[in-house]
């Protein structure tokens, strides 16, 4: 009987370490939208609302507002594996709500707002 639960627990032990691993990794990047979520950037598209955006993307990171409308920030991480490098994905807004742009940016290296 000693030998069977030997061999669950070597079954069972790395599973639940890789369930606890693949939920602190995802956790850490939930504020970011990574580079498999780039099907969702490549659906953004122009006159889409400010609804729209936040049902496909989620909550911004940055919201920056003048007279001409309003800017959407997203952080987007490319090349997670070998050293991912931070982007911004930035929406910009009419002052009707509608997207009139959108684009990439690379992020400043000293800059981190969280």
């Amino acid at each position: 009987m000693l030998k069977n639960t030997t061999m669950k627990n070597s079954i069972i032990i790395p599973t639940v370490a890789a369930i606890i691993i693949t939920i602190a990794l995802s956790m850490s990047l939930s504020s970011c939208i990574s580079t498999r979520d780039t099907i969702k950037i490549n659906k953004v598209e122009m006159g889409m609302t400010k609804s729209n955006i936040q049902e496909l993307l989620g909550t911004p990171l940055f919201k920056n507002a003048n007279e001409s409308g309003e800017e959407w920030g997203y952080r987007k991480l490319v090349g997670e594996i070998a050293g991912p490098e931070s982007m911004i994905f930035v929406v910009t807004f009419d002052n009707d709500g509608k997207v009139i742009a959108y684009n990439s940016v690379k992020e400043h290296p000293y800059y981190h707002p969280y």
